[in-house]
């Protein structure tokens, strides 16, 4: 019964959002928008994580609002880390993302916060060893990392081609 509350508090929630006027994104099912003429409101939604920003402060607290008062909600303010990606904010307007502190966490959970720098991983036409190296004793950790590192080269491409 718990196993399942997540989804369905999530089915709630996606299945309230066209009442407020909002559209699932095709190409993502976490993604809504609402459009009010020349406004536009973003929401994404991850389990029980939402971030909703907009052209419109006024809309934007409109539908902050009118969530509210279907569920129980606790609005954080202004977004500063989501899904490993730092969030700044510059003071001509610009926002800024960096995965710095996901990247050091994943260095410290794989034992290599001490490791020394590189700026590519290895020199240009390096040959790899197929000598075995030492395994890790928790084969789920080993997977944990994997998929650690893999997050980390789709929301940053270039550390893939680096």
């Amino acid at each position: 019964l718990f196993k399942q509350a997540p989804r369905a508090w999530n089915a709630k929630f996606t299945r309230y959002l066209p009442a407020l006027g909002f559209v699932s994104s095709h190409s993502d099912p976490s993604l809504f928008v609402k459009h009010d003429g020349p406004n536009v409101v973003i929401l994404l939604l991850y389990v029980d994580d939402i971030i909703i920003t907009g052209s419109s402060s006024t809309l934007v607290q409109s539908v902050i609002d009118d969530l509210g008062q279907v569920f129980d909600m606790k609005d954080i303010g202004q977004l500063t880390y989501f899904l490993g990606l730092e969030v700044s904010y510059q003071s001509n307007g610009d926002l800024f993302v960096n995965q710095a502190k996901y990247a050091r966490d994943l260095l410290k959970r794989a034992g290599m916060e001490t490791c020394k720098p590189s700026i590519t991983p290895c020199k240009p036409h390096c040959h790899v060893l197929t000598t075995d190296g030492t395994l890790l004793p928790d084969p789920t950790m080993f997977r944990s990392l994997v998929g650690a590192l893999q997050y980390l080269t789709f929301t940053r491409p270039d550390l893939a081609y680096a």
